[in-house]
C-alpha cells in the first residue's frame, strides 16, 4: 500500500510537474515598436570651383563656354539654384564691367529624376533675384551639368574680369 501511495504520489507529482512546464512552453507575445525619424536632408557637391576657360586669355568677338558639374543628393524634391554677386568686373585701374547679356549659362542633364533644366540660355541674376537652374525628385548622385557662355565685347579693356557666383541646392 505504501509502494502504491507513494507511485500515486509520484504520478501525481509528475502529472503537475508537467502541467507547469508544458505552460511555460506557451507562445505569450510581446509586440516591440521601432521608429525611426528621418529628417530632410540635401548635399552639392561642386567639383569645379573657378570658370576661367581653362587658363585660355579670351579674344575679343568669341564667344566661348565651359562645363561645369552639380551633384545633389537629396530625400525630397530639390531646386538648385544660382546668383552673383556683380556683374564680371575689372580688377585693374579703372573697373570696366563685361554686360549681363554676354554672360548667360544652360544646364542639362539626362537623370530621368531632373525634372526642369534651363535648355535656353539665361542671365546670372543678382543676388536679390536668384533663379534656378535646374530641379528634380529625390535620389542620390543626381548630376548636372552647366554650360557658362561668355561673349568678348571688342570694346573692353584688356583686364581680368571676376565675379563670384552662389550655388544654393534647397529642398522647397
Amino acid at each position: 500500500m505504501k509502494r502504491k501511495l507513494v507511485l500515486a504520489g509520484s504520478v501525481v507529482v509528475g502529472a503537475f510537474m508537467l502541467f507547469m512546464c508544458a505552460g511555460s512552453l506557451a507562445k505569450i507575445p510581446t509586440n516591440v515598436t521601432v521608429s525611426a525619424q528621418v529628417p530632410a536632408t540635401i548635399q552639392l557637391d561642386m567639383p569645379t570651383t573657378t570658370v576661367n576657360w581653362d587658363g585660355k586669355s579670351l579674344e575679343p568677338g568669341g564667344t566661348y563656354t565651359q562645363t561645369i558639374s552639380a551633384t545633389i543628393n537629396s530625400n525630397k524634391g530639390w531646386t538648385l539654384s544660382v546668383y552673383k554677386d556683380h556683374d564680371l568686373t575689372g580688377t585693374g585701374g579703372t573697373p570696366e564691367t563685361i554686360p549681363s547679356a554676354d554672360l548667360t549659362y544652360t544646364s542639362a542633364s539626362s537623370d530621368t529624376r531632373v525634372t526642369s533644366k534651363r535648355t535656353e540660355a539665361i542671365e546670372f541674376p543678382v543676388q536679390e533675384y536668384e533663379t534656378w537652374v535646374v530641379k528634380g525628385t529625390r535620389g542620390s548622385g543626381i548630376t548636372s551639368t552647366i554650360t557658362y557662355s561668355l561673349t568678348v565685347p571688342w570694346d573692353l579693356a584688356p583686364d581680368t574680369y571676376t565675379a563670384t557666383h552662389t550655388y544654393t541646392a534647397t529642398q522647397p
